[in-house]
């Protein structure tokens, strides 16, 4: 009996070998051709062997209202919603916010991936692209180590091993699904790196007493510790997915980055510089470069030496040639959220669709309005709603989708 039982044992060992070689051969193909989400190519986008250009929406709380509410439907019903309205895709983001979001996953990990599971399916079911950022707020993971914010930049961290053990779990578990278009690391990384006045935008801290993290040299971020994060990221992507895009999920380069960086001042960048600090932002293998896009009405966007948002839409897409990237706005909308007095309808449709119409008159690649239904109860501006005043959107960013594929790339 017991040889018996040996036996059927080392046969199973087999063909669990020979089920994850098949899955191995199975990984999508990196040239043009596959359905399986977005690829890169001479600078360009491509999808079922053409070349690719649209319009989608960020979902943010897409997984986040399951963690919260596991029982309730809302975000899938949006998804649902959003297949009908014929959106592409979404932008989300596939973990916890905060610390106190990644208990589920540390005390039951199998319930945490069938939640997760169940946004994957009803994407497939609905149509709808994935683009899922998986370390969204990119301080919560020093926090949930006992970490300094350095540690993003240590292989060694308990940091960046998690980043990668999660990063194999996710890519592995849905690199065979056609709902996800391409990977993205966190939100708007950069934004912290090399401020001058760092000591004032210091993180929440979740653990021990809380406050805010320790106002020292190892809690100073910069772009040297975001790039090293950012390339580690990527690194473990490829290692699983050599097909799909990678992307930084950062925000516009501030038009001071190099001079905070190199000088730990304010002042504007040259050409040169901004070049130079863009590259910083998007190491390889990331091949997608992310910036987001919130222009203030009645000031004119500048950024290395040119002024007016065309213009700076064509910098950004003539800086991301450069690394022979595409370009991804992975957030859009009018800025008016400082705004004291109510805002009308009138103008801000003006404004929303005069970015529309910059990102596809200057050929942007990839393009994600922000936001869709982001939590029941919000009330901010533009959140767009099934049925709410800013639903309009939904068909503006349609109808575009049908300008850019009546248009030749």
């Amino acid at each position: 009996m017991k040889h018996t039982l040996s036996l059927l044992a080392f046969l199973l060992l087999i063909l669990l070998a020979t089920l994850q070689a098949a899955e191995r051969i199975r990984l999508p193909d990196p040239k043009p051709g596959s359905a399986l989400g977005l690829t890169v190519r001479d600078n360009q986008l491509w999808r079922d062997n053409q070349p690719y250009r649209g319009f989608g929406v960020n979902y943010c709380d897409l997984f986040q209202d399951l963690l919260d509410q596991p029982d309730k439907e809302r975000t899938l019903e949006g998804l649902r919603f959003l297949g009908q309205k014929k959106i592409p895709f979404v932008r989300f983001w596939a973990g916890g916010f905060g610390p106190p979001d990644w208990k589920l996953y540390f005390q039951d990990k199998d319930e945490w991936f069938r939640r997760m599971d169940r946004v994957v399916q009803t994407a497939e079911e609905s149509g709808v692209g994935l683009i899922p950022s998986l370390f969204w707020r990119t301080e919560t993971f020093p926090d949930l180590f006992d970490e300094t914010l350095r540690a993003w930049a240590d292989p060694n961290s308990k940091t960046r091993k998690f980043m990668a053990s999660y990063t194999a779990e996710v890519v592995s578990r849905y690199r065979s699904s056609p709902a996800i278009w391409g990977w993205e690391f966190a939100n708007e990384f950069n934004l912290s790196c090399d401020l001058p006045n760092w000591t004032e935008f210091l993180p929440q801290k979740y653990s021990g007493s809380g406050g805010k993290m320790e106002m020292i040299p190892a809690n100073r971020m910069t772009y040297k510790i975001a790039g090293e994060a950012l390339k580690a990221f990527a690194e473990e992507v490829r290692k699983l997915d050599p097909y799909r895009f990678i992307t930084t999920g950062n925000s516009a380069p501030r038009w001071s980055s190099w001079n905070n960086a190199k000088k730990g001042t304010w002042t504007e960048d040259s050409n040169s510089e901004a070049r130079e600090a863009f590259r910083w932002m998007h190491p390889p293998p990331n091949n997608l470069v992310s910036v987001h896009l919130y222009p203030k009405p009645g000031e004119k966007i500048r950024y290395a030496g040119v002024e007016g948002l065309e213009k700076v839409l064509r910098k950004y897409k003539s800086f991301a040639n450069l690394s022979k990237s595409p370009l991804f706005v992975g957030e859009f909308c009018s800025n008016r959220y400082e705004s004291k007095e109510p805002v009308p309808m009138d103008a801000f449709r003006r404004e929303v669709q005069e970015i529309i119409d910059a990102l596809v008159k200057t050929q942007v690649d990839l393009s994600a309005f922000w936001v869709f239904d982001y939590t029941p109860d919000r009330k901010e501006l533009g959140i767009i709603r099934q049925d709410n005043e800013y639903a309009w959107i939904l068909d503006a960013l349609v109808e575009a989708n049908g300008r850019l594929s009546a248009k030749p790339l």
